[in-house]
């Protein structure tokens, strides 16, 4: 058993002594051991691990576990972590503070290495105040990780940027915790303070996305949308995604569509006292049953759109070739581009969306360069296929748009024709996703 009489006074009291020396061995003499399990003891309670599974989307797999404080009144009543954090008075002073991070960490490994689980990740939060506080001394952490023989690219220390207001210190956190030779995680972003400066200053191996942002992007399209933007700039920093809070089935669908990489939450798997390795969380078969682009609405006007594309092939007026195609219910209107992007000759709108142009100095778009539009240069790049984008404004409605393009070639040029279909939320799930099909 873990336990010095020099450092429990009481054992009925379970009273620390040597709380201003956080160091391994007294951290240590602050536990309990129950088959070989840890429990901690502070300020009248008594603390324990739980793990939540972390999944791989792509993988479809565990690949790590989040360490969860669980803590409890020696009576028997359940205590939030947050209030063990800050004390009955609502504060806990600074050496306080400093033990009970270390303390709870020191569970989580203990804890773990028990069930050697695979060389999996283990996820461990870093309490901000300590951070705060610059309370955190170098040897620790290194020391306890070497104690239970788990090695420091197996754990990712999380770390909720927005709590700390100095930058320098969290810089200096980042830097300590890294040249341990552990994975940083940058945790509940997207909430309140979060500043998206401070992702690309910390350049985070991962970044966990604050709860709310799944939970609204549930019942709201704008905040879906905004999702799956986020979790692109995110990889445009170089981190990987990971959405936390999946409590439900369309949240994991939501979750799938936004191109995380790692997800975690209820749906796929609670939190328990003996970390769970196998298993796909019910991935598989979502991937399974959706498809990535919803496509069977959009068929109809693909088909429209090929007999278009025939006919500009044979040098057809775009007006007389896109007649049928404009006349469809979605459409907003349909242009033409040169192999270099640039726009030959006038947008044709829609009859149903003349009306609705509020961009008016937008609309003549004769010689604009759409170069850098992914419905370009994807067209370019893979000649013969039928393209799809990712839903965005359109200039000539005002409303959210995909856009169909391909090649095809008249008078020995290559060009490339567009159509802007009205992009519409079918059964929660966006219908395009940059897709391509061959005809």
């Amino acid at each position: 058993m873990l336990i010095s009489s020099t450092a429990i006074v009481l054992e009925e009291d379970y009273a620390l002594a040597h709380v201003d020396q956080a160091s391994l061995g007294n951290v240590k003499q602050s536990m309990r051991t129950n088959e070989d399990r840890a429990y901690g003891y502070f300020g009248g309670k008594r603390l324990d691990s739980a793990f939540q599974p972390i999944y791989s989307l792509a993988h479809r797999r565990i690949v790590g576990h989040e360490g969860l404080l669980r803590a409890s009144k020696l009576g028997g009543k359940n205590i939030p972590p947050l209030q063990v954090f800050m004390g009955e008075a609502g504060h806990i002073g600074d050496v306080q503070s400093v033990f009970l991070d270390r303390l709870c960490r020191t569970i989580h490994l203990h804890n773990y290495q028990l069930e050697q689980a695979n060389n999996l990740w283990l996820f461990l939060n870093v309490s901000a105040q300590v951070i705060n506080r610059r309370r955190d001394h170098g040897p620790f952490f290194a020391e306890l990780m070497a104690s239970y023989g788990i090695a420091p690219k197996r754990v990712v220390v999380e770390i909720v940027e927005g709590v700390i207001p100095d930058a320098k210190l969290l810089d200096e956190a980042v830097k300590f915790y890294r040249d341990a030779g552990c994975l940083i995680a940058i945790d509940d972003f997207g909430a309140e303070a979060s500043d998206i400066e401070r992702i690309w200053r910390v350049n985070p191996d991962i970044v966990k996305l604050d709860r709310k942002l799944i939970a609204s992007a549930e019942s709201n399209d704008k905040a879906r949308r905004i999702l799956r933007a986020t979790v692109a700039l995110i990889h445009e920093c170089g981190s990987l995604a990971l959405i936390e809070g999946v409590e439900n089935r369309e949240q994991a669908i939501i979750a799938l569509d936004s191109n995380a990489d790692l997800v975690q939450g209820f749906y796929f798997a609670m939190p328990s006292a003996q970390p769970l390795q196998y298993g796909d969380g019910g991935i598989g078969e979502l991937a399974d049953q959706k498809s990535s682009v919803s496509m069977d609405e959009l068929l109809p006007y693909m088909d429209k759109f090929k007999s278009a594309l025939k006919d500009m092939a044979q040098n057809k007026p775009i007006a007389s070739a896109c007649a049928s195609l404009l006349e469809m219910e979605r459409i907003d209107c349909c242009y033409v581009l040169d192999a270099y992007g640039k726009q030959l000759g006038d947008t044709i709108i829609a009859k149903r969306s003349a009306s609705l142009t509020p961009f008016l100095p937008l609309e003549k778009a004769t010689e604009a360069d759409w170069s850098r539009k992914p419905y370009h240069y994807r067209a370019i790049f893979q000649p013969g296929e039928l393209q799809v984008s990712r839903p965005y404004l359109s200039l000539a409605s005002s409303r959210l748009c995909v856009t169909l393009s391909a090649t095809y070639e008249a008078e020995g040029q290559l060009r490339v024709l567009c159509c802007d279909v009205e992009w519409r939320d079918m059964n929660g799930r966006e219908i395009g996703m940059a897709a391509q099909y061959a005809f």
